[in-house]
């Protein structure tokens, strides 16, 4: 994007009831339990249906792990893995901010009933060790459109994500750089266990006045880079059904904000999600193919901000999830959107998938966001994501994100085709549509 300008669109998408009419059967079949029990995750759920798990009793959620784990990442290998058998499972990773290490690997234990650390000589197993941080990492160096960041933010190390492409695990990840840009980058190895070789940023950075051609300019001068964060990848398939690929980045628009001298208003950069095809050779080398392409950006509706996209095809439909608003505390919360083409259209039919209202989250947490899923059954998916516990948020206590595992499922009780939805809002509330209107 540094070398392709992309055009600058808005668009206010109506936002749809938090669950469709059409799930109503499905309502009419949920079983409410009135002394839940505790939430108990399962590593193997393959075959099960959404009308098994709706006759499941209620359970309060609680946390897949006591480690703050932002940005959860699941990824199940199998015996056709790279490294095969012996890493075969599900896996987890998260964000792991300013740590020695940088993302930590978690494995499900079957026996145990949960995932756990993965050691190596005693320590815990990651990506990159300590002592072993790619040198183009920030180390200290001050950001200058945000000189006062909290070291968690000022040494980014964030989101990961682990994708099979042409034989290779490919990791995609965030971090800042020591002119303090946020980065989208990428690693490559033959085993999850590593080594992992560090690829180094991508050039997909854009420069403010290609989103923001008003910017009066700053601390950070004229026209500066903008960060780019949350990478991941969207599998394709042209009409010979050849297998492509295309990653998707945020422009994090939203770090850079000034006051407007003619209005006193602040604003700030938009953020838009920006899809682009790429291949990636046998050394692992990743190249892009085409321009970029702006697939959805922050509309009045999202508190400045779109993120943490993941996307899924089901029922014959592209959908991508996606956060919006402040990360750090009830204001974060996820939607789901239809999407016909990730190289060339926009981001449709957008809806509230869930918030901190939602009845999953048991009355307890709050801010659900940055989801991953990994497929469990026809239609129905594991929903990986991070939450607040209710009494706690960014400003007070600083990092305490908990990893929560619910399900998405894209057929009703009756094993139908419908619209998504989280099984674990058991008691559906069919609400006027929430609608916003256009800035």
């Amino acid at each position: 994007m540094s070398s392709d300008k992309f055009e600058q669109t808005s668009a206010s998408l109506p936002v749809v009831p938090r669950l469709p009419s059409a799930l109503e059967s499905v309502a009419h079949n949920t079983l409410a339990s009135s002394s839940p029990v505790p939430f108990e995750s399962h590593g193997s759920e393959w075959g099960v249906t959404v009308g098994e798990l709706l006759a499941r009793p209620a359970r309060v959620p609680e946390a897949l792990l006591s480690e703050n784990m932002p940005d959860p990442f699941a990824v199940r290998l199998t015996a056709t893995s790279p490294d095969g058998a012996r890493t075969q499972g599900l896996w987890l990773i998260a964000t792991s901010n300013n740590s020695p290490s940088a993302f930590p690997l978690y494995r499900w234990c079957e026996r145990r009933a949960g995932f756990e650390a993965v050691l190596k000589d005693g320590r815990h197993l990651a990506i990159f060790s300590e002592g072993h941080l790619p040198e183009w990492w920030n180390q200290g160096e001050p950001v200058p459109t945000e000189p006062d960041l909290p070291d968690d933010l000022l040494f980014a190390r964030w989101a990961p994500e682990i994708f099979e492409l042409s034989g290779w695990l490919v990791l995609v990840y965030t971090a800042r750089d020591r002119q303090g840009v946020l980065r989208s980058a990428y690693a490559t190895s033959r085993s999850i266990e590593g080594p992992w070789k560090d690829q180094g940023p991508l050039d997909v950075n854009p420069r403010t006045k290609e989103l923001a051609p008003d910017y009066p300019g700053g601390a950070a001068g004229e026209n500066p880079v903008l960060g780019t964060i949350d990478g991941t990848v969207v599998s394709l398939e042209d009409g010979s059904g050849r297998k492509r690929q295309a990653l998707v980045v945020k422009v994090d628009g939203n770090a850079l904000s000034w006051v407007d001298a003619s209005t006193g208003q602040k604003r700030a950069v938009p953020t838009p999600l920006v899809a682009r095809e790429f291949t990636l050779g046998p050394d692992g080398v990743l190249d892009f193919v085409g321009a970029p392409n702006v697939i959805l950006q922050d509309g009045p509706q999202h508190g400045g901000l779109v993120e943490g996209q993941f996307f899924v095809r089901e029922n014959g439909q592209l959908h991508v999830i996606y956060s919006a608003g402040f990360f750090g505390n009830h204001e974060y919360r996820t939607y789901v959107g239809k999407l016909d083409d990730v190289l060339h259209g926009r981001v449709r039919d957008e809806r509230l998938l869930m918030d901190s209202e939602s009845p999953a989250l048991g009355g307890v947490w709050n801010g659900p966001g940055h989801p991953s899923l990994e497929k469990v059954g026809e239609g129905l998916y594991a929903l990986y994501l991070h939450a607040w516990r209710n009494g706690t948020d960014y400003y007070a206590h600083g990092e305490a994100r908990k990893v929560l595992r619910f399900h998405l499922s894209f057929r009703d009780s009756q094993g139908q085709p419908c619209e998504p939805f989280i099984v674990e809002d058991r008691q559906l509330r069919l609400d006027v549509p929430r609608t916003f209107e256009a800035a």
